[in-house]
């Protein structure tokens, strides 16, 4: 079992509302659009921030970081039917996690007005 876990804070997150290279760099196409399902800033930033939160804690669950080849991209985080967070690994986090012999992966996000943090687990 391997776990990982992280906490941003939102506010951080509103400064990078219209930055769209961000934007680009962090999340994949998917993950946007599911991000601008919010029309207001708060909604935005706090859904953004959870994304993040989440992508850094399965980081910290492979014992890697972004920079040591896995892109943020790699990592999508969406909500399944019922709404929750679900993980789709590609590219290097995917082997990283196919190396581990890791079979399952699951995530949890949560938030305050001020904080997003998630943990994720995989066995």
């Amino acid at each position: 079992m391997k776990v990982g876990i992280d906490a941003v804070d939102i506010d951080r997150f509103k400064e990078k509302v219209n930055d769209k290279s961000f934007w680009k760099r962090i999340y994949t196409a998917r993950e946007q659009a599911h991000i601008e399902e919010f029309s207001n800033l708060a909604g935005v930033a706090e859904r953004m921030a959870g994304k993040f939160a989440a992508k850094e804690a399965v980081v910290k669950m492979l014992g890697t970081g972004i920079d040591k080849g896995i892109k943020w991209t790699d990592i999508e985080i969406l909500p399944n039917s019922l709404g929750k967070p679900m993980v789709n690994l590609t590219g290097f986090a995917k082997q990283h996690f196919e190396a581990f012999k890791l079979k399952e992966i699951d995530i949890s996000i949560t938030h305050t007005a001020e904080l997003a943090t998630a943990i994720c687990v995989a066995v």
